[in-house]
């Protein structure tokens, strides 16, 4: 679905300036430093080529645009380069992040909701979901590349590409609900980690249980590199997979004719198989961490476009695997109506209980990390959204110096968004299954279901306004495409 496609290049239609998608979003965080000025085309001698016209061979080419400076020639002059944390583009780190934060403990009661249809039926709605997810997260990297490229910033947020397309008022309500809903999950991440702490340390305080893992993690994002929390993370991921792979094995080796047997069993009709779609969704969503990824993946929305595939590659085959093996051993114990994979797991085999608890902590931790490095930008632009949408002076002057202040203020915000969730998750029982529930409703419908193809056309159309031949867009299929987004979400809606 997701395939590239001929961009066709034509000098006499390539605008005079800038393309102007985007509206220059005042709460977006700029680098500090002068750009470099386009290099004039000599009277006397032919103007040299420039270095970044063309540095993907063709069609893998950066976003340009053609500046002209008082009439004297035309100059090439791509997007300004973006800075990351550290200096460095890591693609890896990207790929690693996208994996820890895709993957999350619900992937572990999946099942549940794929046993009526069967095997086949399951796993064709696991695979169009995960296409659907993909697919809005690819027009979320791509909103967050033309965002940087026509801002001059080297970090975006969701909030910013709300408030740049639909509009400062909108981008408002855009900012508080998706600051709640990333509070949510950083809610429900703690919790999850809090209480595997409590089931392996019986005596141990909640509050205690509920923050060893939070403060590790603001002590690594707030005081060390981005390397060293790219490398707890992948170390992580290693556990994750080496968890998962384990209890897959497992399965395998206790229902192996059972498994085979179960191929046989398909029911198609939609109320067996529709059951399964907002949680396979769900499970494999990571549009909270597109705008850093799209920060520490590359230079061009291709690396981009190539990472999420990767890194959301991974996630498909656990989940395809572990509904397989577990809808296989259901098949085996004559047992179709079970409600607990984990637990019908453990009845044929109570020694995968590690491999349980290592991948439930591998995904819960990951996931946090992932929510605790994206999300201190997001609340750092809401806030200053906020302010400027009741004071405009106010606004204008906390902009001027934004870059620093987030600077100063990122191990804080960072502190902030870890602190508070200890205590929500130690002096609240349902703090776990509430969150998930307010973050399943709002994520899948509203603000990655309905949101993603919105901004993508409206951004698209401005696009096109200014350059008619214009054809940069990395997800195919145009505007059906994005019809066909859009519905989906907006069924997932209703149905919720």
């Amino acid at each position: 679905m997701l395939l590239d496609v001929r961009h066709h290049y034509h000098p006499k239609s390539t605008p005079s300036s800038p393309p102007a998608s985007f509206r220059c979003s005042p709460h977006l965080r700029r680098r500090p430093g002068p750009l470099r000025p386009p290099t004039l085309a000599s009277a006397k001698s032919p103007p040299s080529p420039s270095p970044l016209s063309f540095p993907f061979p063709w069609p893998r080419r950066q976003w340009r645009w053609r500046r002209s400076d008082s009439g004297v020639g035309d100059a090439v002059q791509g997007p300004p380069p973006v800075a990351t944390v550290g200096g460095k583009k890591s693609f890896w780190a990207a790929v690693s992040l996208i994996v820890g934060t895709a993957v999350g403990p619900g992937m572990l009661g999946l099942p549940s909701a794929t046993i009526r249809s069967g095997q086949a039926p399951s796993a064709a709605a696991i695979l169009l979901s995960w296409a659907y997810v993909v697919s809005s997260i690819v027009l979320v990297a791509e909103l967050s590349f033309a965002a940087m490229a026509r801002d001059g910033v080297d970090e975006v947020s969701f909030t910013g590409l709300a408030s740049s397309t639909l509009g400062a008022g909108p981008g408002a309500v855009v900012a508080v609900v998706y600051a709640a809903l990333s509070f949510s999950l950083i809610v429900a991440c703690v919790a999850g980690i809090g209480s595997l702490v409590s089931q392996l340390f019986a005596g141990v305080n909640p509050v205690l249980a509920n923050a060893l893992f939070p403060c590790f993690a603001g002590v690594l994002i707030a005081f060390f590199p981005f390397k060293a929390v790219d490398g707890a993370n992948r170390a992580l991921c290693v556990l994750m997979l080496a968890s998962i792979t384990a209890l897959v094995v497992t399965g395998v080796s206790v229902g192996r004719t059972s498994l085979m047997r179960s191929l046989g069993h398909a029911c198609w009709t939609p109320s067996a198989i529709l059951p399964a779609i907002p949680v396979t969704v769900l499970t494999l969503g990571f549009h909270v961490i597109t705008p850093f990824i799209c920060k520490i993946v590359g230079d061009s929305v291709y690396d981009a476009r190539k990472a999420i595939l990767i890194g959301g590659a991974v996630p498909l085959a656990m989940v395809l695997s572990w509904n397989a093996v577990i809808l296989g051993l259901a098949s085996a114990g004559g047992n179709p109506g079970f409600d607990d994979p984990i637990k019908l797991l453990l009845s044929v085999n109570p020694a995968a209980l590690p491999a349980v608890r290592g991948f439930a902590f591998a995904a819960l931790a990951t996931s946090l990390i992932g929510y605790a490095v994206s999300f201190p930008k997001q609340l750092a632009d809401t806030v200053e959204l906020i302010c400027l949408r009741f004071s405009p002076k106010q606004g204008s002057t906390q902009q001027s110096n934004s870059s620093s202040g987030y600077g100063r203020k990122g191990a804080i915000l960072t502190w902030t968004v870890l602190i508070i969730p200890i205590f929500i998750a130690s002096f609240f029982s349902a703090a776990f299954s509430k969150a998930l529930d307010f973050a399943g409703v709002y994520a899948n419908c509203f603000l990655f279901g309905i949101l993603p193809p919105v901004m993508a056309w409206i951004h698209r159309s401005q696009k096109r306004k200014r350059s008619p031949n214009s054809s940069e867009d990395i997800l195919p299929g145009g505007n059906a495409a994005l019809m066909t987004l859009f519905v989906i979400a907006v069924v997932l809606a209703f149905w919720h």
